[in-house]
């Protein structure tokens, strides 16, 4: 239950990581577009109080040219409705609210007050800007310096930017005289905001990012569909391995670690399907060897016991039951060395040993099935010693089996011809009957397990497909090669190297 519930819980590889990549490219966009506005902002803004304090600066002296000391306040002129006028035009041009203040910091003259508002109201401020205020700290920051200040403040409750320059009698450019002094002060002041320029540039950015993050979501959902997919078609490979189907193969199409694990995938795939198709071999093998024998064996037996078989016959059908058993004996004995070859348990015992004299020997246990098919023994005539180290009893088997294929196979009147031969290190054995050859697509799994050349059993009624593979295992053991060819179809050659020394 709880592995089932944490199977329900699982996150989808394909959301996870295209979610990741997505979330990545979105923070990257943040991170580089607050970068770009508040560079752009500052650059902006920079450039925006460049402008305010030049303008401010000159209208400042122009009315220190044009202004006395008794004349700074809001009563109306034709001078001062000139300068109305001027900062009307600056305060257009520069997108800022351009007013004089006088000494006290009180709003005198504003933008607003030109034309026949001004005559008619005898007065050069607006109801607005009377409202208006300029702090004490922007006032200080006019009288300290002796040009344009820029600050931050907050004026009737809003954020604005605030340039100031000081408006002095008999103004002189380098220096403030000791004859002269502050009468006033010209403000400009622009909302603290973003700019016009820093918005139009934001909302660029936003469609620019929006575009980009649609474009690399695509991307990215190929990408990441084209590393997950063969992760799923291992997924659903494993599944189908899981229920017995070896079937299934992993589709590659990169060439990178992914198509490794694939290729890898697919071989594992190969092997359970080879060794399934081995089991499902050897079982059929198996049952039918058992069977066969067991059913004869009874059915002789029970023969025997209620009389079916005369007694001058019993002795006749004893001996087949005798022959059975020891098939069946020898099918348990190469089970129980296969089984052992392959949980290293087969414990080897090499010593130096004539292994001419032992082919002999071997050869003279067939001799009776020789004779029966009346087979010449070639190659024996003018054969010499030749000594290796190796388990006597472990290549005992593999001569046993290489001479009961040859013999089984060689036809009535045919021939086996043994070599033994000195090549230097190690020491070569070579056994090849006449009869049926070996087709060339076979030759290449004669040794494998329980593979068994004549599928329908006409030839080899009584093998199961162990004897070659043990043979070939033991050999190799040892630390020697063994391979089997066939140059025409009526003949077929094993040859096994052992080599001199351990």
């Amino acid at each position: 239950m709880v592995g089932a519930a944490k199977r329900g819980k699982r996150q989808n590889i394909f959301t996870k990581y295209f979610c990741l990549f997505i979330a990545i490219f979105l923070v990257c966009f943040i991170v580089l577009g607050m970068a770009l506005v508040t560079i752009v902002n500052g650059y902006s803004l920079k450039d925006k109080t460049a402008l305010l304090s030049e303008n401010t600066q000159s209208i400042a002296n122009y009315i220190s040219q044009n202004m006395i000391v008794n004349n700074m306040n809001s009563t109306y002129s034709y001078d001062k409705e000139t300068i109305c006028e001027n900062l009307s035009m600056v305060s257009n041009c520069i997108d800022a609210d351009v007013f004089v203040c006088d000494s006290g910091g009180t709003v005198i003259m504003c933008k607003e007050q030109t034309g026949i508002n001004a005559v008619r109201s005898g007065s050069l401020v607006c109801n607005n800007h009377k409202s208006l205020s300029v702090g004490d700290k922007q006032m200080q920051r006019v009288y300290e310096g002796s040009s344009a200040s820029v600050s931050r403040a907050v004026i009737n409750g809003e954020k604005y930017y605030i340039v100031g320059s000081p408006i002095v009698s008999d103004y002189d450019n380098d220096t403030l005289s000791d004859n002269g002094r502050i009468i006033g002060s010209v403000f400009a002041i622009t909302p603290a905001g973003t700019t016009h320029v820093v918005s139009l540039i934001f909302r660029a950015f936003v469609i620019i990012t929006l575009i980009c993050l649609i474009i690399a979501g695509i991307l990215i959902w190929k990408l990441t569909k084209r590393m997950v997919t063969p992760l799923q078609q291992m997924s659903l490979a494993a599944k189908k391995f899981a229920v017995g189907d070896f079937s299934y193969r992993v589709n590659i199409k990169t060439n990178d670690e992914l198509a490794d694990l694939g290729y890898a995938f697919n071989e594992m795939a190969d092997a359970l399907d080879k060794l399934e198709s081995s089991r499902r071999s050897f079982v059929a093998n198996v049952s039918h060897e058992l069977k066969t024998p067991m059913t004869s064996i009874a059915g002789f037996i029970d023969g025997i016991l209620d009389g079916t078989i005369p007694k001058e016959k019993e002795e006749y059908y004893l001996k087949i039951v005798s022959d059975e058993v020891r098939r069946l004996s020898r099918l348990v004995v190469a089970m129980l060395n296969m089984s052992k070859i392959e949980s290293g348990d087969f414990e080897m015992k090499p010593k130096p040993y004539n292994i001419t004299d032992q082919v002999i020997h071997v050869l003279l246990t067939f001799e009776q099935k020789i004779d029966k098919k009346n087979i010449e023994i070639r190659g024996l005539d003018n054969v010499q010693p030749h000594y290796v180290v190796a388990d006597p009893d472990m290549i005992y088997q593999v001569v046993y089996n290489l001479f009961d294929n040859a013999v089984k196979f060689t036809n009535e009147n045919g021939y086996i011809d043994i070599q033994i031969t000195d090549m230097g290190d190690s020491v070569q054995c070579s056994i090849k009957n006449s009869g049926e050859g070996i087709d060339s697509t076979e030759l290449s799994r004669i040794f494998e397990r329980f593979y068994k050349v004549d599928k329908s059993r006409s030839l080899d009624a009584k093998g199961a497909g162990l004897g070659l593979y043990i043979v070939k295992t033991m050999v190799e053991m040892h630390g020697g090669r063994i391979f089997a060819r066939s140059d025409s179809k009526t003949e077929a050659e094993f040859v096994f190297t052992l080599p001199k020394q351990h």
